[in-house]
C-alpha cells in the first residue's frame, strides 16, 4: 500500500525520452534545478526544468541522496548500458521503476489497483475512482491533469505535431494501452519483447519477496508491484517467462508444483544487478 499519495509536479508535460539522459547529465555535472542558468543549460523552458526534475525522481534516477545506482547503470557516459534508450528492455525497466518508486502515485494506483477492477474504462471512470481512492483530498483538476499525462505517456498521439512530439510518449513502444471509441483498455498478453532478465529483476526487486525463497504463481500475477500487474502479463505468459529465467539460471532457480500449486523457487540468492549486467553484457 502506498504510504503517502503524491500527485502533479509534471507541469502537465509527459517525460520526453531524451529528458532522462539530459537531466542525469545535468545533475552529474553538479548543477541544480534551482540554478538561474538551469533553463539555458537544459535548453528548455522554466516549467520544463521543474518537470525534468520531477520525472528524474519519479523514475528513480534521483533520490534524496542524489544519483542512484540504476541511473549510473543506464546513463553513465563510460559504463552506461543503454545511454540513449535504444533497447526496448530498458524502456520496460523504466516503466517498472516509475510504478515501483511511487513518486508519481497515479502510475502505481493505476497498474496495481484500478486496472484489476476495470481493465477497460473511460477517462471519467478513472477520475471518479481516483476521487474516491484519494478521499477527495486531491482536487479533481489535479487528478484530471495526471490522468491526461498518464494516458499520453503510453499512447501514440492522434495527430502528428512535429518531430519533437515523437519523443514525448516514452512508453508508446510498449503497447500497453489501447483506445477505441473513448474506451481505453490494458493489453494483457505475452509481451514477447519483455526480456526475461527484466522480468526476473522486477521479481528480485519486489520487497514482498525479499525474505522468501518460494513464490506462488498467483502472487506473481496479482500481488502489488507484481510482474503480472506491472507488465500486463497473462498467467500463460508468466509461465513462459519463468521457463526462460530457469533456463538462464538453472543452478539457482527451479519451477515446481507443490501440492498442485505452481511455485517459483530460488535455490541460491541472485543479485538483481548481476541479472541486469548479464543481460546487457550479452
Amino acid at each position: 500500500m502506498i504510504t503517502q499519495l503524491s500527485f502533479s509536479g509534471h507541469q502537465t508535460f509527459t517525460c520526453k525520452q531524451f529528458w532522462l539522459k539530459k537531466g542525469y547529465q545535468f545533475v552529474k555535472n553538479k548543477k541544480k534545478f534551482t540554478d538561474k542558468n538551469a533553463v539555458v543549460d537544459l535548453g528548455v523552458g522554466k516549467n520544463m526544468v521543474a518537470s525534468i526534475n520531477f520525472w528524474l525522481k519519479s523514475f528513480a534516477i534521483l533520490n534524496n541522496e542524489g544519483i542512484t545506482e540504476i541511473a549510473d547503470f543506464i546513463f553513465d557516459d563510460e559504463k552506461g548500458k543503454d545511454v540513449y534508450l535504444e533497447d526496448i528492455s530498458t524502456i520496460w525497466l523504466l516503466h517498472y521503476l516509475l510504478i515501483k518508486t511511487e513518486k508519481a502515485s497515479i502510475y502505481n494506483l493505476f497498474f496495481n489497483e484500478f486496472l484489476k477492477e476495470k481493465p477497460t474504462f473511460t477517462r471519467e471512470q478513472l477520475k471518479s475512482w481516483l476521487v474516491k481512492r484519494t478521499e477527495s483530498k486531491i482536487s479533481e483538476n489535479s487528478l484530471q491533469k495526471d490522468i491526461e499525462v498518464l494516458l499520453r505517456t503510453y499512447q501514440k498521439p492522434k495527430k502528428a505535431r512535429g518531430i519533437e512530439k515523437d519523443f514525448i510518449n516514452i512508453f508508446v513502444t510498449l503497447n500497453l494501452l489501447s483506445e477505441t471509441d473513448k474506451k481505453i483498455s490494458i493489453n494483457i498478453n505475452e509481451k514477447k519483447n519483455l526480456a526475461p532478465a527484466i522480468f526476473l529483476y522486477a521479481i528480485l526487486d519486489n520487497k514482498d519477496f525479499e525474505n522468501t525463497n518460494s513464490i506462488n504463481i498467483k502472487e506473481l500475477r496479482f500481488s502489488r508491484n507484481s510482474v503480472g500487474l506491472i507488465f500486463g502479463l497473462t498467467l500463460d505468459a508468466i509461465y513462459e517467462k519463468i521457463h526462460q529465467i530457469v533456463n538462464l539460471y538453472p543452478n539457482q532457480i527451479i519451477f515446481t508444483e507443490t501440492a498442485g500449486t505452481p511455485v517459483l523457487q530460488f535455490k541460491e540468492k541472485i543479485d538483481k544487478m548481476t541479472v541486469l549486467n548479464d543481460y546487457y553484457n550479452s
